[in-house]
């Protein structure tokens, strides 16, 4: 199975980083989460390496808004 190195920001109104981390972590490794204080803490840095993708942006996308999408294959 390919694995997939995913980096975006999740515009969240009302969660919070340990609420992201606990509804990806089954699907993901390396998962890192930064809170932007700059936007009074809506904009959570998410990076990861998965193999489901679609999986993380379908649970992501009931948590919040999805903006700046990367994603790269990891060979």
């Amino acid at each position: 199975m390919q694995k997939y190195l995913l980096e975006f920001i999740l515009h969240a109104q009302n969660t919070t980083g340990e609420v992201i981390r606990n509804s990806l972590a089954e699907f993901a490794e390396g998962l890192e989460i930064n809170q932007d204080i700059n936007t009074k803490g809506k904009d959570f840095r998410v990076h990861l390496c998965t193999d489901e993708p679609t999986v993380i942006f379908d649970i992501c996308s009931q948590l919040g808004r999805i903006r700046k999408i990367a994603v790269n294959e990891v060979k």
